[in-house]
């Protein structure tokens, strides 16, 4: 059964370009991070919301053991300390977790 969390992020007009760098320094302490899942990074071309400051990334877990594994690195100190960086760089940041269901 596969766990899929869907993450959108929408960013302070204006702060795209910070936030990219910090994205990038997010990732690179996330890789080494214990039960790191694979991603998607998509950004919004049509539809409901503000397309240009829209970041979903869509992550998938083999099981909701495996996230919590993930969730687990949002304690790590130069996690902690790298999330603060974001405070006034992101609007509004919502989690979402879906569990995949056969069709019957």
């Amino acid at each position: 059964m596969k766990v899929i969390m869907v993450c959108n992020t929408e960013i302070v007009p204006g702060k795209m370009a910070e936030y990219m760098e910090l994205e990038k320094e997010m990732f690179k302490v996330s890789e080494g991070a214990e039960g790191m899942p694979s991603y998607k990074r998509l950004m919004l071309m049509s539809g409901k919301g503000d397309m240009q400051h829209i970041i979903t990334y869509i992550f998938e877990f083999d099981s909701f053991a495996a996230m919590d594994k993930f969730a687990a690195m949002a304690f790590a100190p130069e996690f902690m300390e790298l999330m603060s960086k974001f405070d006034s760089i992101i609007k509004t940041h919502q989690h979402d977790v879906f569990m995949e269901t056969p069709m019957l």
